[in-house]
């Protein structure tokens, strides 16, 4: 439990979190219909996490027990999803970093709800220069579910899901 907070290189603008057993092939990863749009792709146990940068990203992962309670108002973009981490062994790590320099957190094994938020998109000027754009990912124990955009970092999409 708690947060665990990071800097990661956002090469191709994602980052990737992912189960160490994890058989899903990243490299398929933005295929899914949406994902690309919504700035998440969702595999059996890999999260292909985008940015709006191509550059070093500050990354918060939130462990908690429960679902977050959290003001819409304080993000850019939210979507919500499910994922499952048979080990609990979790690697953090840029599009194109190496698995042995990926940062860990352990988790329990099993089943997750999801919620991805971005804010600080005001502050992105030009892709390179220094802004205060933030990636969070909330992540609790729960049974699987739809993945839901609930909010739109552009604001002309909300509330759908897949």
């Amino acid at each position: 439990m708690g947060v665990h907070r990071f800097q990661i290189f956002a090469d191709y603008f994602q980052f990737i979190l992912m189960d160490e057993a994890s058989e899903d092939d990243a490299g398929l990863l933005w295929t899914s219909e949406n994902s690309a749009e919504w700035l998440i792709d969702i595999g059996q146990s890999t999260l292909g996490l985008g940015t709006l940068r191509n550059v070093d990203v500050a990354v918060d992962i939130h462990i908690g027990a429960h679902a977050p309670f959290y003001s819409p108002n304080a993000f850019d973009h939210l979507v919500e999803g499910s994922i499952y981490f048979p080990t609990g062994n979790l690697l953090i790590m840029g599009g194109t970093e190496a698995l042995s320099t990926a940062r860990r957190i352990t988790v329990y094994p099993g089943s997750y709800r999801l919620l991805y938020a971005l804010r600080g998109v005001e502050t992105i000027k030009l892709e390179h220069e220094p802004a205060d754009d933030v990636y969070s990912l909330f992540i609790w124990p729960a049974e699987q579910g739809s993945t839901i955009l609930h909010k739109h970092w552009k604001s002309s999409q909300v509330h759908a899901s897949q």
